[in-house]
Order: structure tokens, then sequence, then C-alpha cells
């Protein structure tokens, strides 16, 4: 079995519980991208690794960030064939996860029978104090907890890569740059300002940090944005003048204020 799983904390969780139960063991593919937010539609003349790479480069700030990679993906189909080795996708309920579901579909969909998940939407699990709750998140649960996903493991079938193999046209029509969690393996684009609502109830009157901001902006929303994205929203509407701002735009977060617009500081309010 070839294990495909999103995100480094998840893939520990896995790996250990492969001490656990031996039946689980098998290779672990790691993927980083969050395919829930930034551009996926691709010109003639471009890879979908470089739209993704070039975008997570103006949010991280980084020359390097592990982009989904086509040629990845149809080499480790290519040898799950030849080797008769069945993958399995990880699947939560969570956009991120979702989408990537999507997206791997019309890849597999020539090799029937090679594609199975291990699907946990709407599932109850024990955290470390044993009580009962819902994870979203592969990295949520631990590592013994896991063992007991092995009996949900499901070849993907001819129906489901008919009704879901559009999906991520679907989404690419949209050319949206958010795609939210909408229950079972449904996502839904919407719009840039999407989380500004929420940014604009967690900033005041008076001058914040940034990184506060950004902090409460992601606790708050049940979706649990990227900080990245978050950030970058801020700064594009301080751009737009519908947030006000001191410091250096140009630094961290944690190297600026924020403050609504046309709000005086509560300590000029009061004349002092």
């Amino acid at each position: 079995m070839i294990h495909v799983i999103l995100g480094d904390e998840a893939a520990k969780n896995l790996q250990a519980a492969f001490e656990i139960d031996e039946n689980l063991t098998g290779e672990v593919v790691v993927l980083y991208d969050n395919l829930a937010y930034g551009p996926i539609v691709t010109a003639e003349d471009q890879r979908h690794i470089h739209v993704r790479t070039e975008y997570w480069k103006i949010l991280l700030k980084q020359e390097e960030h592990e982009s989904l990679d086509e040629n990845t993906i149809k080499l480790l189909i290519a040898r799950a064939v030849r080797e008769e080795e069945p993958v399995c996708f990880w699947l939560a309920p969570n956009a991120s996860d979702v989408c990537t579901y999507l997206w791997l579909l019309p890849f597999f969909k020539a090799h029937p029978g090679i594609l199975h998940t291990i699907n946990i939407i709407g599932l109850p699990f024990l955290n470390e104090k044993g009580q009962l709750f819902y994870p979203t998140h592969f990295s949520q649960i631990p590592s013994k907890e896991f063992v007991k996903t092995k009996r949900l493991l499901k070849e993907v079938t001819p129906a489901e890569y008919e009704t879901e193999g559009d999906e991520w046209q679907r989404l690419k029509l949209d050319d949206a740059l958010i795609r939210i969690h909408e229950g079972g393996k449904k996502t839904t684009s919407k719009d840039i300002t999407f989380f500004d609502a929420t940014i604009k109830s967690v900033t005041s009157a008076d001058f914040q940090k940034a990184s506060k901001i950004v902090h409460e902006a992601v606790k708050k929303n049940s979706h649990v944005p990227p900080i990245a994205f978050i950030e970058w929203r801020i700064r594009e509407m301080i751009q737009n003048n519908e947030l006000s701002s001191q410091g250096d735009l140009t630094k961290t977060s944690k190297d600026f204020e924020v403050k609504k617009v046309g709000e005086p500081v509560a300590s000029e309010a009061v004349g002092v």
C-alpha cells in the first residue's frame, strides 16, 4: 500500500501507527500544497506546479515551496500499476484534503482499481484525553486512533469517478482564490473578500499588532485559513484603504499595527 497524505504532522501520526498495527504499514508520500487557496487555472503554456509555486512564493516570501507536481503523480501511478500496489489517499473534512482528492481523480481515472481512500468525514475519534471529538485534519488524531481507520479503506468506484471526476474542472471554471469545505466531498468557491468581515470584526479603533489581528482572525473562523493568506489579505485591505496602519509594511506582521479606518485612537477621543 502506498499512502498519500497531506502535511508532515499527519504523516508522522500515520507512521507512528505502523508500529502499533503492521497491517497499516506501507510507503508514505507526503503532499504539502493547500489547494483550497490560490490560483488553480493554468494557461496553455503553464504547468500546474509553476502557477502554484509562484503563488506561494508571493504569500510566504520564500524562494521554494513544495507544490503539487503533475509529473510526480503520474510517476507514482505508473509505479503503482507496474507493481500492482494500491494507492490510498487519506481524506479528512477540510477544503485542502477535498480539493487534493478532486485534483487527483482525473489522473487515476484511466487506472481503475488503483486509487483508494480512507475517508473520516463525519466520523468521531478519541483525543489524547479519551474525549470524543470530530477531527478536521489527520494531524489532530492520535496514532493509536489511526488503527481504527483501516476498516474505512475503500476503492474509488467507477461511479465516483463519473460523479466527482469533473469537480476539479468546475472549480477551475470558477477561477476563484478561495475554496471552502461544504460537507462531504463538496467544496465551494468564494470571493477573495470572504474573510474580510472576520478581519474587520477583530480589528479595533486602537492600533494593534497586525500579528494579533491575524491570530484572532484565524482562530475565529471555522475554516481555519492559512496565516499567510490572512496576512496578505490585511496588506491588501490596507492598500485599498479599508484598514489604517502604522509601521513597516515591508516586514512581518509583528512590525506594523492596524486599526479601523476613520476611527480615532481611544486616547485621542478623550482628549489625552
